[in-house]
Order: C-alpha cells, then sequence, then structure tokens
C-alpha cells in the first residue's frame, strides 16, 4: 500500500510533459511580436518615403529615406517600389511608395501554418505638393 502514496517525482514528469508545449506558446508570441514589429516598421518607412516623395525628392532619396526609417530592420531584405517614377510626377499626382520586409520565423511550429520568409507590406499614398 505505501507504493501508491509516493509521491515524488510527479513535479518532474509534470514539468516534463508542459514544458515543451510552453515553450512554444512563448516562441509563437515572439513571432507575432516580431510580425507586428515589421508591420509598423515599413509601415512608417513607406510613410516617410511617401512624404519626400510629396515635396519632391528623387527616387534615390525616398529609397534612402525609407530605409533610415526602417532601421531595426536588415536593409538587405527591404524591397522598396515608388510609382510613378520621379521623372513623371507633376503637382496633384498620387504617389504611391510600398515597402517590403522578407521576416524569417523562429517558431517551428507555424511554419506549416504561415510562409517562411512571411512578407511584410506597408504602403503610403500622398499627393505630390
Amino acid at each position: 500500500m505505501k507504493l501508491w502514496k509516493d509521491n515524488r517525482g510527479q513535479g518532474s514528469v509534470e514539468l516534463a510533459l508542459v514544458l515543451p508545449i510552453l515553450l512554444l506558446v512563448l516562441m509563437a508570441i515572439v513571432d507575432f511580436g516580431r510580425m507586428f514589429h515589421g508591420y509598423l516598421a515599413v509601415t512608417a518607412a513607406a510613410r516617410e518615403g511617401a512624404r519626400q516623395a510629396a515635396i519632391g525628392a528623387l527616387d534615390s532619396e525616398v529609397t534612402n529615406t525609407a530605409i533610415s526609417a526602417a532601421a531595426p530592420l536588415s536593409p538587405t531584405d527591404l524591397v522598396i517600389t515608388i510609382l510613378p517614377t520621379s521623372t513623371t510626377r507633376y503637382s496633384g499626382t498620387p504617389i504611391t511608395v510600398q515597402v517590403k520586409y522578407n521576416l524569417e520565423l523562429i517558431t517551428p511550429v507555424l511554419k506549416p501554418f504561415l510562409p517562411s520568409p512571411y512578407v511584410v507590406i506597408g504602403q503610403a499614398v500622398m499627393k505630390k505638393e
């Protein structure tokens, strides 16, 4: 009868069962936080780039402004599209700046459900002054 009353090791077994699930949930929360941060960064970069284009900056200046506004993100993973080009802009023309960022996921459980790299897109439209 004493054999059934012994509870030594029960906490270790419970921890071994629950810890992997908790770690995966924590990693998923970190990945979603990284996605949200990337979205905020590319949206701010697109807005800053569109503002530069609206006041008459060249495409190279718009690109540099967008890259510096998305500073925490890797500039090599940013794809910046500016339409129309600086030679065809006139007063009142809507200028679209789109910034794309490829974000690598770190949670293995999310990879079957979301594409990796996950593409975060930010876009802003402003009229040329």
